[in-house]
């Protein structure tokens, strides 16, 4: 290959995914939304491919995609053909996955990026064994770079291995920009949460709040995803508001793009949290958001600003936000707008993929400069 054809050569990525194209959560939706993005973009110069670790279906089929990661990558790498790895890492089965996969890549001297997702990484991370502690430390420690989703993950991370800090980089979450605009003038508003269902994303929390406002004629709401369902409708239907507190169980993508975009407020009263897709889907939909600061979250929302912000576990602080947005329609309008000019302006896709890009090249231009660990 000559120089001129070196230089026009795509940058080719492996990108280790839990589930693969169309699974459920965070990760892949943002890996969808990135190959996707890549792909409308040509002038970026990118050859992505994925590599499915876990795979959809039984737990217990997992070894067997990891097997056929490992192969897939060792093959990639024996014959040249793949640049860089990239590794989405969340907590338990994620971490043990990656740190093999990681090891493989550090025997064939290939470059790789750690991309920190799980809610709680923090507490798995501190409580984990020396052995596994050690691990992750030299895992983040001889990557090209570890992406971390807020200022609060930039510093956890430099605490915890610091030899990996000069890595660090921040890079929040990002989605599409939606056609679709909030109505103003409906008879009832549409309250809308979307994720697991449980203690740790605050749904007893939420349906507290509601029942709080049982009294109230001017509210319906869609709790909507996997988890704790039918511990939750019960508990909807004890407060007696079953019959507009919807709880459909896990929605297909289509699904959850037009309960998202029918949402007049979006609500997620988290316990822990990274960065969630699904405020960031939000938000780009000029939807008025009430969720609490944790993880990420206060990079994103300015309490008052662009959303509002409530103390975790808070139900009578979550009930007053809820309160509060559906007597003053003026305040959700100007949240949900203010909302969606700073999804247009940080968490816009076409551009994270931009700066992904140039992450991705830095990191595989470190390592051929021998500065990586």
């Amino acid at each position: 290959m000559n120089r001129s054809e070196a230089k026009s050569a795509p940058l080719r990525v492996l990108v280790a995914t839990p589930l693969g194209r169309g699974g459920q959560g965070g990760i892949d939706r943002l890996n969808d939304l990135i190959f996707d993005a890549v792909e409308r973009s040509p002038e970026l110069n990118l050859s992505l491919r994925r590599l499915v670790l876990r795979g959809q279906g039984n737990i217990l089929l997992s070894p067997f995609f990891t097997l056929s990661g490992l192969i897939r990558l060792g093959m990639a790498g024996l014959t040249g053909r793949v640049d860089l790895l990239h590794v989405h890492l969340s907590v338990r089965g994620s971490t043990y996955r990656k740190l093999i996969l990681a090891a493989l890549a550090r025997r064939m001297r290939l470059p790789y990026v750690v991309h920190i997702h799980g809610s709680r990484f923090d507490t798995f991370w501190i409580e984990a064994g020396p052995r596994l502690a050690r691990a992750i430390d030299r895992l983040l420690v001889s990557s090209a770079a570890v992406i971390v989703l807020g200022d609060y993950w930039a510093t956890f991370v430099a605490e915890h291995a610091p030899k990996a800090a000069s890595r660090i980089v921040v890079l929040p979450n990002a989605t599409a920009m939606s056609s679709a605009r909030r109505r103003r003038g409906n008879d009832k508003v549409h309250i809308v949460f979307l994720g697991a269902l449980g203690e740790r994303k605050g749904t007893p929390q939420l349906i507290a709040a509601l029942g709080n406002m049982a009294d109230r004629p001017d509210w319906t709401a869609t709790i909507a995803g996997n988890g704790a369902v039918e511990d939750s409708r019960e508990a909807v239907a004890r407060l007696g508001i079953a019959d507009r507190v919807a709880i459909p169980g896990w929605l297909d993508p289509d699904a959850v793009r037009g309960l998202i975009e029918g949402a007049d407020v979006f609500v997620l009263p988290s316990f822990a949290e990274n960065l969630p897709m699904s405020v960031l889907e939000a938000m780009a939909c000029g939807t008025a958001v009430v969720a609490t600061p944790v993880g990420a979250i206060p990079d994103v929302i300015v309490d008052g600003s662009n959303g509002l912000l409530v103390p975790p576990g808070d139900v009578d602080a979550l009930t007053k936000a809820i309160r509060k947005l559906l007597d003053d329609p003026d305040l959700r309008q100007r949240l949900g707008e203010a909302a969606l000019e700073t999804h247009r302006e940080r968490y816009n896709i076409e551009g994270y993929v931009v700066r992904l890009a140039a992450i991705w090249r830095r990191a595989a231009g470190r390592v051929a400069n021998g500065r990586a660990g």
